[in-house]
């Protein structure tokens, strides 16, 4: 089977996050394993590369998601006429693979879910405090005319790309329940063409090399510093742990990026210039640096909002740190609260306090939740066992384009 596998993100050239992690081990699981991916992706100039797996990546030069899906079309079909693709993998986002999909429609389609873009702005949208909303009404009735407060937009689903090109495929496979849920209701996809199953993960052997920790010293936050993945919670989490324990420290591990006419390290730092001595801010690290990263960190706070899944908090898990997870999203379908983690609510200062606070003054408990940690992650999303669920979604998506292509259908 020939798999073209479309992701804007594929590292080294394009890195962004999470959907460019998934391809690059996606890539390699699937031909160590015999199967023949074909990577279209984004890069500075257009050429064709070889990894060490022997994968074949095509850089598309494209600044967008947007131009990245039309441009990459020659490049597929050329492939195509080389040796036929059976199956084209791709994610929501964009839509990256609805040019693809009408390019070769004999092709089977399956459409990975990640994150879509109304739930990414969704997500992004802090509702106003009651002050300003007061303000809101006030300014609005002076007008004289009666006006709502704005809200988050909403994805009307027959309006949304990524909602009509989630709807074309043949199979639409999520990472987790939550979003195969939400996004499956939001967008009213075919229950039948939905299936959840995890993506891949192979820890680096520098993550497994470290030893659990013995004590809670210092609190680490992994991911890019925004609201959505729960940093300001964490932030106004940390007067009322130091007052607790002053001794904990906490390091911000990841880039930030923009916030209230700043960027979100130096709101961080006004709102707790009292504490400053107790925070540190690395910014953006390679991913070559997470272990040492980690290394310096006993715990974990992954306090988003929401997440779908999460490869900062696999990273950390595998590195066997205390992770301390939000409930909301993928993260709990892999953490077993108490056993090989905690879950916490979204949006919940005073339950990550609670949580980081449990773990004080409990020897042992640190280095159990972490050890079993590193094992659940190892044992649920190890290629190996992923794998097979992979290419039982790639089987039914070429049964379903056989029946699509078929003549009366």
């Amino acid at each position: 089977m020939r798999v073209a596998l479309i992701s804007f993100e594929f590292p080294p050239a394009v890195a962004i996050g999470g959907i460019g992690t998934y391809a690059a081990q996606a890539a390699r699981s699937l031909a160590n394993h015999g199967v023949s991916p074909v990577v279209f992706s984004a890069g500075i100039s257009a050429g064709v590369e070889r990894t060490e797996e022997g994968v074949t990546v095509h850089r598309i030069a494209a600044a967008d998601r947007r131009t990245f899906a039309p441009a990459l079309v020659p490049a597929l079909l050329a492939e195509h006429a080389r040796r036929p693709i059976d199956l084209i993998e791709a994610p929501e986002i964009g839509p990256e693979g609805a040019e693809a999909f009408a390019a070769l429609p004999s092709a089977a389609r399956v459409v990975k879910l990640h994150t879509p873009t109304f739930l990414l702005e969704r997500l992004g949208s802090d509702p106003l405090p009651p002050g300003a909303r007061l303000r809101f009404f006030l300014g609005a009735l002076r007008r004289g005319r009666w006006q709502t407060a704005p809200s988050p937009r909403r994805s009307i689903a027959d309006e949304d790309p990524e909602c009509r090109g989630a709807r074309l495929a043949d199979e639409v496979a999520a990472p987790c329940a939550a979003i195969a849920e939400l996004v499956g209701k939001e967008w009213s996809l075919p229950t039948d063409r939905l299936s959840i199953f995890p993506l891949p993960y192979s820890p680096p052997a520098a993550l497994l090399a470290l030893d659990p920790p013995e004590a809670v010293r210092t609190v680490g936050f992994l991911g890019r510093l925004e609201p959505r993945k729960g940093v300001l919670e964490m932030a106004e989490a940390i007067p009322q742990m130091l007052r607790a324990a002053p001794h904990l420290r906490f390091r911000f591990i990841g880039p930030s990026w923009p916030f209230q006419g700043g960027d979100m390290r130096a709101w961080i730092e006004r709102r707790l210039t009292r504490h400053r001595a107790a925070m540190e801010f690395t910014g953006a690290v390679s991913p070559g640096d997470i272990p040492a990263q980690l290394a310096r960190c006993d715990a974990v706070v992954l306090p988003s909002r929401w997440e779908n899944f999460p490869y900062a908090c696999w990273e950390s898990l595998a590195a066997a740190r205390v992770v301390i997870g939000s409930a909301a999203g993928g993260m709990a379908d892999v953490i077993e609260p108490g056993v090989s983690g905690l879950l916490i609510p979204p949006r919940a200062p005073a339950a990550i306090a609670a949580a980081v606070l449990s773990l004080l003054g409990m020897p042992g408990r640190c280095g159990a939740l972490a050890a079993k940690g590193r094992a659940r992650v190892l044992e649920l999303l190890a290629p190996e066992r992923v794998l097979p669920l992979q290419l039982a979604s790639y089987a039914r998506a070429r049964a379903r384009a056989g029946g699509r292509a078929s003549p009366g259908s």
